[in-house]
């Protein structure tokens, strides 16, 4: 895997209450984004896997485009 990638997988998958086409996504953590995810795992407190650190990242970068856009 290269370096400077970040692999991400699809699949779709069916909602088995609404029957709704639903994507699911599967993030490679590997090379240069293993290595930041270890560093702040490491330094911040609360940070025990890669999932919750994805998603809080995930989440703050989306409220970060949401506040840019909203003025």
């Amino acid at each position: 895997m290269s370096e400077d990638k970040i692999s991400i997988l699809s699949e779709t998958f069916e909602n088995e209450k609404t029957g709704d086409q639903v994507e699911g996504i599967t993030i490679i953590i590997d090379g240069k984004l293993k290595s930041m995810l270890d560093i702040i795992i490491d330094k911040e407190d609360g940070y025990n896997n890669y999932t919750e650190l994805v998603k809080d990242l995930m989440f703050a970068g989306i409220n970060q485009y949401v506040d840019k856009y909203k003025k």
